[in-house]
């Protein structure tokens, strides 16, 4: 299931951190909570577990503005209406994510310690997936993230985030995929097989987002992902649980969410 959010400053010129992921996520854990806090608790706590990974099973877009500046690292809003797309694999979710946000009243604040704004919810629109074949080209509406742990000269253990050229790229995307599979099917969220998973990158370069998550914090952490587009072979449902849960990593941070090139054409 997919929602468009469309949130409305309240102030002239709003201005937001350019490393909005993290509050964003946050704000769409507090909807979610609002909605049902048992189900809130669980998702960010535990999620869906495949081995010793733990997924949320859901994934949302960048921001969209009308209109914008960036000055060093904010985003100042030249417009007061923003919009995003979030997709829920699991149905329980999608309707906690609604009750959460016809109780969303008043306003709220997004952004940092440095700068942010307060919003109100405008409109919320649903719509769900199309019929699905055994292949699909889509677009990255938020960064894909790819990394691989590797040993450093000095021995020590590092994390290496991959390019969309890189050898070891398609074989991590599909793993993820099965990986996200096997936990969606043994929570009953998903039935079937994956068929026979296989990434084509379609476009000749990607575009590079550096982000920084939870800055000013212990856990500061600086995540690399690509944008681009691709054709994804599988299942039905593979291609479904893409579409909904995202690929590659962090999705419920704000990496890795997809739609449809066909959709974004119309």
């Amino acid at each position: 299931m997919k929602f468009t959010i469309t949130l409305q400053a309240l102030e002239k010129n709003a201005v937001l951190p350019i490393n909005y992921q993290y509050p964003l996520s946050s704000w769409i854990y507090k909807v979610l909570e609002h909605g049902d806090p048992v189900l809130a608790q669980l998702l960010h706590q535990e999620g869906y577990a495949e081995g010793k990974r733990r997924y949320k099973f859901y994934s949302f877009s960048e921001l969209r503005t009308v209109k914008h500046r960036i000055e060093a690292d904010r985003l100042i809003l030249l417009h007061p209406e923003i919009h995003f797309t979030i997709h829920f694999l699991a149905e329980q979710a999608a309707q906690v994510m609604v009750m959460g946000l016809f109780k969303e009243s008043g306003s709220f604040f997004l952004g940092d310690k440095t700068s942010g704004a307060r919003f109100a919810l405008r409109s919320i629109q649903m719509d769900m997936l199309p019929p699905l074949g055994e292949s699909i080209d889509l677009f990255t509406v938020s960064p894909v993230v790819v990394s691989t742990i590797v040993d450093t000269p000095e021995g020590k253990l590092s994390r290496e985030y991959l390019r969309p050229f890189d050898e070891a790229y398609s074989p991590q995307i599909i793993a993820n995929l099965e990986r996200k599979f096997a936990a969606a099917q043994t929570a009953g969220l998903i039935s079937g097989e994956t068929g026979k998973p296989h990434f084509e990158l379609l476009s000749n370069e990607a575009k590079e987002k550096k982000i920084d998550l939870m800055a000013g914090t212990p856990q500061y952490t600086r995540v690399r992902g690509y944008k681009y587009r691709f054709r994804l072979h599988g299942s039905p449902e593979l291609l479904k649980l893409a579409l909904l849960a995202g690929v590659g990593e962090k999705n419920a941070m704000g990496f890795g969410g997809v739609e449809e090139i066909r959709i974004l054409r119309d």
